[in-house]
Protein backbone atom coordinates (compact mmCIF):
# COMPACT_ATOMS: atom_id res chain seq x y z
CA UNK A 1 0.00 0.00 0.00
CA UNK A 2 2.64 2.59 0.67
CA UNK A 3 4.26 1.90 -2.80
CA UNK A 4 0.63 2.71 -4.36
CA UNK A 5 0.71 5.90 -2.15
CA UNK A 6 4.36 6.71 -3.12
CA UNK A 7 3.65 6.00 -7.08
CA UNK A 8 0.34 7.96 -7.05
CA UNK A 9 1.78 11.12 -5.27
CA UNK A 10 4.78 10.77 -7.86
CA UNK A 11 2.42 10.68 -10.50
CA UNK A 12 0.12 13.25 -9.63
CA UNK A 13 3.81 15.36 -8.96
CA UNK A 14 4.56 15.08 -12.66
CA UNK A 15 1.30 15.54 -13.95
CA UNK A 16 1.16 19.30 -12.55
CA UNK A 17 4.31 19.83 -13.22
CA UNK A 18 3.99 19.03 -17.31
CA UNK A 19 0.76 21.38 -17.41
CA UNK A 20 2.55 24.10 -15.54
CA UNK A 21 5.43 24.01 -18.55
CA UNK A 22 2.61 23.94 -20.89
CA UNK A 23 0.90 27.20 -19.26
CA UNK A 24 3.53 28.86 -19.00
CA UNK A 25 4.91 28.14 -22.28
CA UNK A 26 1.81 29.62 -23.92
CA UNK A 27 1.60 33.29 -25.28
CA UNK A 28 -1.76 33.28 -23.49
CA UNK A 29 0.11 32.73 -19.74
CA UNK A 30 -1.10 36.18 -17.71
CA UNK A 31 0.54 37.37 -14.56
CA UNK A 32 -2.19 35.66 -12.35
CA UNK A 33 -0.94 32.63 -13.86
CA UNK A 34 2.35 33.26 -12.95
CA UNK A 35 1.73 34.33 -9.68
CA UNK A 36 -0.62 31.02 -8.83
CA UNK A 37 3.01 28.75 -10.55
CA UNK A 38 5.07 30.81 -7.92
CA UNK A 39 2.54 29.89 -5.01
CA UNK A 40 2.59 26.23 -6.48
CA UNK A 41 5.98 25.96 -6.55
CA UNK A 42 6.30 27.46 -2.83
CA UNK A 43 4.52 24.33 -1.68
CA UNK A 44 6.74 22.02 -1.96
CA UNK A 45 10.69 21.83 -2.86
CA UNK A 46 9.76 18.81 -5.11
CA UNK A 47 7.74 20.87 -7.06
CA UNK A 48 10.70 23.10 -8.11
CA UNK A 49 12.31 19.71 -9.14
CA UNK A 50 9.72 18.04 -11.28
CA UNK A 51 8.89 21.10 -13.12
CA UNK A 52 12.58 21.70 -13.87
CA UNK A 53 12.64 18.17 -15.32
CA UNK A 54 9.65 18.79 -17.56
CA UNK A 55 10.56 21.85 -18.84
CA UNK A 56 13.88 20.21 -20.30
CA UNK A 57 11.58 17.91 -21.55
CA UNK A 58 9.52 20.09 -23.16
CA UNK A 59 11.26 20.05 -26.99
CA UNK A 60 10.48 16.10 -26.75
CA UNK A 61 6.92 16.85 -25.42
CA UNK A 62 6.43 19.26 -28.21
CA UNK A 63 6.29 16.15 -30.72
CA UNK A 64 3.63 14.43 -28.94
CA UNK A 65 0.10 15.31 -29.53
CA UNK A 66 -1.83 14.53 -26.41
CA UNK A 67 -5.32 13.57 -26.73
CA UNK A 68 -8.31 15.82 -25.16
CA UNK A 69 -9.49 13.62 -22.81
CA UNK A 70 -6.64 13.49 -21.08
CA UNK A 71 -6.50 17.17 -20.81
CA UNK A 72 -9.68 16.91 -18.93
CA UNK A 73 -8.16 14.69 -16.58
CA UNK A 74 -5.32 17.55 -16.16
CA UNK A 75 -7.65 19.86 -15.78
CA UNK A 76 -7.45 22.03 -12.42
CA UNK A 77 -9.68 25.03 -13.19
CA UNK A 78 -10.89 26.38 -16.50
CA UNK A 79 -7.92 29.27 -16.85
CA UNK A 80 -5.45 26.15 -16.89
CA UNK A 81 -7.07 23.94 -18.51
CA UNK A 82 -7.64 26.93 -21.58
CA UNK A 83 -3.75 27.85 -22.05
CA UNK A 84 -3.25 24.08 -22.32
CA UNK A 85 -5.34 23.53 -25.02
CA UNK A 86 -3.99 26.78 -27.07
CA UNK A 87 -0.42 25.32 -26.03
CA UNK A 88 -1.59 21.53 -27.28
CA UNK A 89 -3.16 22.73 -30.39
CA UNK A 90 0.20 24.49 -31.67
CA UNK A 91 1.94 20.92 -30.55
CA UNK A 92 -0.31 19.11 -32.62
CA UNK A 93 0.10 21.20 -35.93
CA UNK A 94 4.11 20.84 -35.16
CA UNK A 95 3.98 16.93 -35.00
CA UNK A 96 1.66 16.42 -37.78
CA UNK A 97 4.37 16.64 -40.13
CA UNK A 98 6.19 13.84 -39.00
CA UNK A 99 3.41 11.70 -38.80
CA UNK A 100 2.49 12.54 -42.21
CA UNK A 101 6.10 10.85 -42.62
CA UNK A 102 4.43 7.41 -42.18
CA UNK A 103 1.16 8.50 -44.85
CA UNK A 104 3.31 9.17 -47.48
CA UNK A 105 5.13 6.05 -47.55
CA UNK A 106 1.91 3.78 -46.91
CA UNK A 107 0.34 5.97 -50.30
CA UNK A 108 3.69 4.33 -52.05
CA UNK A 109 3.63 1.35 -50.37
CA UNK A 110 2.17 -1.70 -52.10
CA UNK A 111 2.52 -3.55 -48.27
CA UNK A 112 2.43 -1.61 -45.36
CA UNK A 113 1.83 -1.97 -41.55
CA UNK A 114 0.44 0.41 -39.15
CA UNK A 115 2.40 1.04 -35.46
CA UNK A 116 1.93 -2.13 -33.12
CA UNK A 117 0.81 -4.34 -36.50
CA UNK A 118 2.79 -7.18 -37.57
CA UNK A 119 1.53 -8.79 -41.06
CA UNK A 120 3.11 -11.53 -43.28
CA UNK A 121 2.37 -11.26 -47.00
CA UNK A 122 3.13 -14.38 -50.22
CA UNK A 123 4.25 -12.42 -53.00
CA UNK A 124 3.81 -13.52 -56.43
CA UNK A 125 7.11 -15.85 -56.67
CA UNK A 126 5.71 -17.63 -53.43
CA UNK A 127 8.44 -15.82 -51.34
CA UNK A 128 6.73 -14.66 -48.00
CA UNK A 129 7.31 -11.42 -45.72
CA UNK A 130 6.86 -10.86 -43.03
CA UNK A 131 6.43 -6.95 -41.69
CA UNK A 132 7.33 -6.04 -38.06
CA UNK A 133 5.53 -2.54 -36.82
CA UNK A 134 5.43 0.80 -38.77
CA UNK A 135 6.85 -0.67 -42.00
CA UNK A 136 6.65 -0.40 -45.58
CA UNK A 137 7.82 -2.11 -48.79
CA UNK A 138 7.26 -1.59 -52.94
CA UNK A 139 7.49 -4.52 -54.57
CA UNK A 140 9.15 -4.33 -58.35
CA UNK A 141 9.59 -7.86 -60.38
CA UNK A 142 10.79 -7.80 -63.55
CA UNK A 143 12.02 -10.68 -65.52
CA UNK A 144 15.78 -10.51 -64.70
CA UNK A 145 15.06 -9.44 -61.24
CA UNK A 146 13.07 -9.66 -57.77
CA UNK A 147 13.26 -6.45 -56.27
CA UNK A 148 12.17 -5.16 -52.91
CA UNK A 149 12.29 -1.33 -51.72
CA UNK A 150 12.28 -0.88 -48.12
CA UNK A 151 10.53 2.21 -46.95
CA UNK A 152 10.69 1.70 -43.29
CA UNK A 153 10.95 -0.40 -40.75
CA UNK A 154 11.90 -3.58 -40.87
CA UNK A 155 10.95 -7.02 -42.82
CA UNK A 156 11.45 -10.65 -42.77
CA UNK A 157 12.07 -12.26 -46.10
CA UNK A 158 11.76 -16.17 -46.83
CA UNK A 159 13.01 -16.25 -50.14
CA UNK A 160 11.61 -19.26 -53.03
CA UNK A 161 14.54 -19.99 -54.71
CA UNK A 162 14.94 -18.68 -58.46
CA UNK A 163 18.91 -18.51 -59.45
CA UNK A 164 17.69 -16.40 -62.72
CA UNK A 165 15.82 -14.10 -60.97
CA UNK A 166 17.98 -12.89 -58.16
CA UNK A 167 16.26 -11.38 -54.97
CA UNK A 168 16.97 -7.93 -53.06
CA UNK A 169 15.89 -5.81 -50.65
CA UNK A 170 16.98 -2.21 -50.94
CA UNK A 171 16.67 0.50 -48.00
CA UNK A 172 18.81 3.08 -50.03
CA UNK A 173 21.83 3.11 -47.40
CA UNK A 174 22.21 -0.95 -48.46
CA UNK A 175 21.57 -3.48 -50.97
CA UNK A 176 21.11 -7.38 -49.29
CA UNK A 177 20.55 -10.08 -52.43
CA UNK A 178 19.62 -13.58 -51.18
CA UNK A 179 21.86 -16.28 -52.23
CA UNK A 180 18.40 -18.97 -51.36
CA UNK A 181 17.88 -17.57 -47.90
CA UNK A 182 15.70 -16.55 -45.04
CA UNK A 183 17.23 -13.11 -43.93
CA UNK A 184 15.80 -9.11 -42.32
CA UNK A 185 16.40 -6.31 -42.96
CA UNK A 186 16.10 -3.18 -40.75
CA UNK A 187 15.92 0.05 -42.54
CA UNK A 188 17.82 3.18 -41.43
CA UNK A 189 15.76 5.41 -39.42
CA UNK A 190 16.74 8.41 -37.03
CA UNK A 191 17.79 6.32 -34.26
CA UNK A 192 19.84 3.02 -35.75
CA UNK A 193 21.34 2.52 -39.27
CA UNK A 194 20.68 0.04 -41.41
CA UNK A 195 20.63 -4.09 -40.17
CA UNK A 196 21.05 -7.44 -41.78
CA UNK A 197 20.34 -10.64 -39.73
CA UNK A 198 20.26 -14.16 -41.76
CA UNK A 199 18.83 -17.01 -40.22
CA UNK A 200 19.17 -19.43 -42.74
CA UNK A 201 21.50 -19.58 -46.12
CA UNK A 202 24.04 -16.56 -47.39
CA UNK A 203 22.65 -12.77 -48.15
CA UNK A 204 25.68 -10.74 -50.12
CA UNK A 205 24.73 -7.10 -48.83
CA UNK A 206 26.17 -4.02 -50.17
CA UNK A 207 27.24 -0.17 -49.20
CA UNK A 208 28.74 2.58 -51.13
CA UNK A 209 32.07 1.53 -49.29
CA UNK A 210 31.84 -2.29 -48.98
CA UNK A 211 30.11 -5.65 -49.63
CA UNK A 212 30.33 -8.41 -47.67
CA UNK A 213 28.96 -12.23 -47.69
CA UNK A 214 26.57 -12.95 -44.48
CA UNK A 215 26.39 -16.61 -43.07
CA UNK A 216 23.50 -17.83 -41.41
CA UNK A 217 23.67 -16.44 -37.83
CA UNK A 218 25.38 -12.92 -39.10
CA UNK A 219 24.28 -9.45 -38.58
CA UNK A 220 25.49 -6.41 -40.54
CA UNK A 221 24.88 -3.72 -39.14
CA UNK A 222 25.86 -0.06 -40.77
CA UNK A 223 28.60 2.24 -39.48
CA UNK A 224 28.56 5.92 -40.21
CA UNK A 225 31.48 5.58 -42.25
CA UNK A 226 29.22 3.33 -44.87
CA UNK A 227 31.40 0.06 -43.60
CA UNK A 228 29.51 -2.70 -41.72
CA UNK A 229 29.95 -4.46 -38.11
CA UNK A 230 29.52 -7.68 -38.56
CA UNK A 231 28.78 -9.89 -35.63
CA UNK A 232 26.86 -13.65 -34.52
CA UNK A 233 23.31 -13.00 -33.19
CA UNK A 234 20.61 -15.08 -32.36
CA UNK A 235 18.29 -14.11 -34.86
CA UNK A 236 15.46 -16.59 -33.76
CA UNK A 237 15.58 -14.16 -30.83
CA UNK A 238 16.15 -11.02 -32.80
CA UNK A 239 13.41 -11.65 -34.74
CA UNK A 240 10.81 -13.22 -32.25
CA UNK A 241 8.27 -10.63 -33.05
CA UNK A 242 7.18 -12.51 -36.08
CA UNK A 243 5.38 -14.85 -33.58
CA UNK A 244 4.12 -11.75 -31.65
CA UNK A 245 6.82 -11.58 -28.54
CA UNK A 246 9.76 -9.54 -28.04
CA UNK A 247 13.06 -11.54 -26.44
CA UNK A 248 15.48 -9.48 -24.50
CA UNK A 249 18.87 -11.29 -22.66
CA UNK A 250 20.87 -9.21 -20.56
CA UNK A 251 20.23 -5.56 -22.69
CA UNK A 252 20.18 -2.47 -21.07
CA UNK A 253 17.23 -0.94 -20.22
CA UNK A 254 17.73 1.71 -22.80
CA UNK A 255 17.70 -0.75 -25.21
CA UNK A 256 14.45 -2.49 -24.39
CA UNK A 257 11.99 0.89 -23.76
CA UNK A 258 13.59 2.11 -27.62
CA UNK A 259 12.30 -1.37 -28.88
CA UNK A 260 8.54 -0.93 -26.96
CA UNK A 261 8.32 2.67 -28.23
CA UNK A 262 8.30 1.22 -31.90
CA UNK A 263 5.31 -1.02 -30.88
CA UNK A 264 2.54 1.77 -29.62
CA UNK A 265 2.28 5.83 -29.81
CA UNK A 266 3.95 8.25 -28.23
CA UNK A 267 7.24 8.28 -26.73
CA UNK A 268 8.99 6.66 -23.39
CA UNK A 269 11.53 8.80 -21.56
CA UNK A 270 14.10 7.57 -19.31
CA UNK A 271 14.79 10.46 -17.16
CA UNK A 272 18.46 9.14 -15.67
CA UNK A 273 21.83 6.69 -16.72
CA UNK A 274 21.05 4.70 -13.73
CA UNK A 275 17.55 3.60 -14.97
CA UNK A 276 18.55 2.77 -18.59
CA UNK A 277 21.86 1.14 -17.89
CA UNK A 278 19.25 -1.21 -16.08
CA UNK A 279 20.12 -5.18 -17.50
CA UNK A 280 16.89 -6.65 -18.88
CA UNK A 281 15.99 -10.44 -19.98
CA UNK A 282 12.41 -11.47 -20.54
CA UNK A 283 10.11 -12.39 -23.16
CA UNK A 284 7.27 -9.69 -23.69
CA UNK A 285 4.35 -9.58 -25.61
CA UNK A 286 4.45 -6.90 -28.13
CA UNK A 287 0.90 -6.17 -28.55
CA UNK A 288 0.90 -5.61 -24.82
CA UNK A 289 3.72 -3.13 -24.23
CA UNK A 290 1.57 -1.43 -21.44
CA UNK A 291 1.98 -4.99 -19.26
CA UNK A 292 5.73 -5.17 -20.18
CA UNK A 293 6.48 -1.46 -18.65
CA UNK A 294 4.63 -3.11 -15.63
CA UNK A 295 6.81 -5.93 -15.23
CA UNK A 296 10.03 -3.91 -15.72
CA UNK A 297 8.21 -1.68 -12.62
CA UNK A 298 8.00 -4.53 -10.94
CA UNK A 299 11.26 -6.51 -11.35
CA UNK A 300 13.24 -2.99 -11.11
CA UNK A 301 14.39 -0.19 -9.09
CA UNK A 302 12.76 1.94 -11.45
CA UNK A 303 9.28 3.71 -12.01
CA UNK A 304 7.24 4.08 -14.48
CA UNK A 305 4.68 7.47 -14.73
CA UNK A 306 2.00 7.29 -17.62
CA UNK A 307 1.98 11.43 -18.14
CA UNK A 308 -0.61 10.65 -20.74
CA UNK A 309 -1.73 7.52 -22.88
CA UNK A 310 1.18 8.73 -25.83
CA UNK A 311 3.78 9.71 -22.80
CA UNK A 312 5.28 7.54 -20.52
CA UNK A 313 8.51 8.63 -17.85
CA UNK A 314 10.54 6.04 -16.62
CA UNK A 315 13.24 7.10 -13.55
CA UNK A 316 15.34 5.51 -10.89
CA UNK A 317 13.46 4.86 -7.33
Amino acid sequence: MPDRVSQSIEDRLAEEAARWVARLQSSDATDQDRQEFHLWLDRDPAHQEAYDEFKNLWADLKDVPIPSDRLKKLRMTRRAAASSIVSIGIIAILSTTLYRMGFIDHLRADYYTLVGEVRSVTLADGSRVDLNTDSAIIVRYSQGERKIQLLRGEAFFEVARNPEQPFTVDDSSLKATALGTQYSVRAASDDSLGTVRVEHGRVEVKSREQQVVLEAGDAANLTAKGAFAVTKTDVANETAWRTGKLVFSGQPLREVLATLERYRRGRILVLDNAAADQQVSGIFDLKDTDQALRVLAESLPVSVTHLTDLMVIVRSR
